[in-house]
């Protein structure tokens, strides 16, 4: 999505997929569903994202895209930083939704292969963290 981010707290942005369903009163101001619709190919040609399963799509991004978070680790071990990666800033990977455990299934290797990334991942869903990641990240 974008190697280099606007985001002061971190260097890169990473979408696995575009689109999330509220679910507080924080949502209401949603940057990521007000700022899609101009940025997001799926919202050109059409495709609800925003909203429940039953009625809204996940987008999810292109094979272009998730390949760029192995040329990131790869710059970054070549200069001898780590990089910070905000995860889904245009969705929420722990979103409840049966359609997203196949691209959450997909996201975990890239983390774990990108593991000299620092992945920070926002949710406002943390009570699914634990039930979501893979069991071995959660090993003492």
């Amino acid at each position: 999505m974008a190697e280099n981010s606007k985001i002061e707290w971190c260097d890169s942005t990473f979408n696995p997929w575009i689109g999330c369903q509220m679910v507080s009163p924080a949502c209401e101001s949603c940057y990521a569903e007000v700022s899609t619709a101009t940025r997001s190919t799926s919202a050109r040609i059409g495709l609800k994202l925003w909203g429940p399963p039953k009625t809204a799509t996940r987008y999810r991004t292109s094979a272009g895209n998730w390949r760029e978070p192995f040329k990131w680790i790869t710059k970054a071990k070549a200069d001898g930083v780590r990089r910070k990666v905000f995860c889904a800033s245009l969705a929420d990977v722990f979103e409840e939704n049966a359609a997203l455990d196949p691209m959450r299934a997909d996201l975990w290797p890239v983390m774990e292969k990108c593991d000299d990334l620092d992945w920070l991942v926002l949710t406002k869903r943390p009570e699914n963290i634990t039930r979501m990641v893979p069991p071995a990240w959660l090993a003492p």
